[in-house]
């Protein structure tokens, strides 16, 4: 890679960018996303308490049981959904899906793939023919509840490269109308 000179950054048309590019789940993230949570959790234990004059062990029964509940049916729906790790390659994306199947979408069979939404990034990916994708899809199979039979929607939270790697790769590699 040729050197730079300071404040300088690589730009989507590089030639030499790679022409495989892996992203994966980061544990560090994820990590540092759940200590911010239970600490914006316990300050607002200790404002609820205060404000309402509660033991704050009432106030973390209370709420604490609506967080768990919560947690277990996001869980449970997203459950089939395609998640990481994903690869882009010259010729296609690799997504891994639920039981760690492998799905494969060429670049030129592909009707859309966007990244939406910045606290929580999703990839939505919509094949031309499904039938095409290796393995061939069947509706429903890949899909969440509430979208199309054949869209894919892959969660991108605590992933490394960040989202906006992907966005630059995805307008590198998709085909232009």
């Amino acid at each position: 890679m040729a050197e730079r000179p300071p404040g300088h950054w690589a730009t989507v048309a590089d030639l030499d960018a790679p022409s495989v590019v892996d992203f994966r789940y980061s544990p560090r993230r994820h990590r540092l996303a759940k200590v911010l949570a239970v600490l914006g959790a316990a300050a607002l234990l200790a404002a609820y308490a205060a404000l309402f004059d509660e033991p704050w062990w009432q106030v973390l029964l209370r709420f604490g049981l609506i967080g768990v509940v919560v947690a277990l049916i996001t869980n449970w729906q997203l459950r089939r959904q395609p998640r990481l790790p994903l690869r882009l390659t010259d010729e296609a994306l690799h997504l891994t899906g639920p039981n760690g199947t492998r799905l494969s979408i060429d670049w030129v069979n592909m009707a859309g793939a966007r990244v939406r939404g910045r606290v929580d990034p999703r990839l939505v990916v919509t094949p031309l023919d499904p039938q095409q994708t290796r393995p061939p899809m069947g509706p429903g199979q890949w899909s969440t509840p509430g979208r199309g039979p054949y869209e894919l929607v892959v969660r991108l939270s605590w992933m490394r490269p960040g989202p906006d790697a992907l966005r630059r790769e995805l307008a590198r590699r998709l085909p232009t109308a």
